[in-house]
């Protein structure tokens, strides 16, 4: 028997998931919802699925009949809206950020604990080959215990999203580190298997709010060792496109990933250089954190980015804000006890 969907945020990307949602298996779009009625109509005409103005009209209409629901809305209502979801039953995929406050993202967890309802982020760099190659060599202990790492992203950000939500603080939650930077911060925890524990930083901001560039000062830990790392996010460069990359060092060696090759250099060995191949585009990426999505729900796969990540990543992003703001380090794990 396949899943009744809902949809929270029928904007450009919501619509771009939607299409990818609906050509999955055994998932069927009974609703949607937003605030705009442009979007509502589009809706409505490409999935022939009734769209409303709020996930509560929703919620009224088709509350019995849902099973699941996407939400893919601007970051500071994601709370809201994925604790409606939650009180209603659904399993629940929001799209990154998870929320913009740890005690918000706390309280979720609880509630998705609490009831056995699935939370998972569309983190999705855990589904792109080149950076499952670059897990896979760490995990398999090619560049033997981590030490230090770097990285770093940069894009013309600010010059893209302005006059959008994105650059208005009470909807964004901030600027370029909640936004493309979010990832950043995610799969360097991820590709390192490390916790965050303490973090310094030093933000621009381009207006009240904004954070445009950032420079972090990370420690962060892997079975009881310290790993340091160093974080670069530039939000007002010449590049459109994302430009992204890695550099892990260990005792036996340094991985190296420019979202095309993965370089590996071991300790007396030559240089092992892999170029990605697979499906790295949206659609594929998209289907196959959706597709992970619908089989944990099934109990057929773990959720490959439970809402345990997207609390790392609000507490860390909101560690780096509290730093450069009070010019300490903040301890991460500290934020997160102190909301639980």
């Amino acid at each position: 028997m396949g899943s009744a969907a809902a949809a929270i945020g029928l904007g450009g990307l919501g619509q771009l998931e939607l299409e990818v949602l609906s050509g999955l298996d055994d998932v069927e779009l009974v609703a949607g919802a937003d605030v705009s009625a442009a979007a509502r109509e589009v809706f409505e005409r490409e999935h022939d699925a009734p769209a409303y103005p709020d996930h509560e009209a929703m919620f009224d209409a088709h509350g019995d009949d849902l099973d699941l629901a996407l939400i893919v809305t601007p970051h500071t209502l994601h709370y809201e809206q994925a604790r409606a979801c939650l009180e209603a039953g659904l399993h629940v995929y929001i799209e990154k950020p998870m929320v913009t406050d740890v005690a918000d993202a706390v309280a979720l967890l609880e509630r998705a604990d609490e009831r056995e309802l699935v939370v998972q982020v569309g983190y999705q760099r855990h589904f792109h080959p080149g950076f499952r190659e670059v897990k896979r060599v760490i995990e398999d202990g090619r560049i033997g215990d981590l030490r230090a790492a770097n990285a770093f992203i940069g894009q013309d950000w600010i010059g893209l999203h302005e006059d959008t939500w994105r650059v208005d603080p009470s909807l964004s939650g901030g600027g370029q580190l909640y936004d493309t930077g979010s990832h950043l911060l995610e799969a360097l925890c991820w590709l390192t298997g490390a916790e965050p524990r303490s973090v310094s930083a030093e933000i621009e901001y381009a207006s009240p709010g904004v954070d445009v560039d950032s420079a972090l000062s990370l420690s962060l830990e892997r079975d009881g060792r310290r790993i340091q790392a160093g974080v670069t996010v530039c939000g007002d460069g010449v590049e459109l496109e994302p430009s992204e990359g890695y550099a892990i060092w260990g005792s036996g060696g340094r991985l190296v990933f420019d979202g095309e090759t993965v370089r590996l250099a071991e300790r007396g060995a030559t240089v092992y250089e892999s170029v990605v191949e697979g499906g790295t585009d949206f659609a594929s990426l998209t289907s196959a954190k959706l597709g992970n999505f619908l089989d944990s729900i099934d109990g057929e796969a773990e959720p490959a980015v439970p809402g345990t990540v997207g609390l790392r990543v609000t507490a860390l992003t909101e560690a780096a804000y509290l730093a450069d703001e009070e010019g300490r380090r903040v301890n991460v794990r500290g934020l997160i006890d102190e909301a639980s």
